[in-house]
């Protein structure tokens, strides 16, 4: 059930953020920011390629199921809209690598 919901908000999100800032590299950029900078410790980095995002989320506090199916499911989705992979990096701090697909296989 987490990884549906993930999913379906993932991909409403990106939807509404890409509209807002564009689907490049850019906007990726933008929109991590624009979603994710009310995190406690948030940062960002870009590498190459790459960026980098990492932050204290109270999800896995508050729901610790949701954060382990349905948050990587919501990155997965929401990282489609921008042509993108990601991966997660750690849970604590919650840090995501979101890598441009045309870029991947050189990084």
């Amino acid at each position: 059930m987490e990884e549906a919901i993930g999913k379906f908000l993932g991909d409403e999100v990106a939807r509404f953020v890409a509209r807002k800032f564009g689907n490049d590299f850019d906007g990726l950029r933008m929109s991590i920011e624009y979603l994710f900078s009310w995190e406690r410790d948030f940062r960002m980095d870009v590498e190459g390629h790459a960026i980098v995002s990492s932050g204290l989320c109270p999800v896995k506090r508050f729901y610790p199921k949701y954060c382990e199916k349905g948050c990587v499911a919501f990155a997965e989705k929401f990282a489609e809209h921008f042509k993108a992979k990601v991966e997660r990096v750690s849970t604590e701090p919650c840090t995501f690598r979101f890598t441009l697909k045309e870029y991947d296989e050189e990084e």
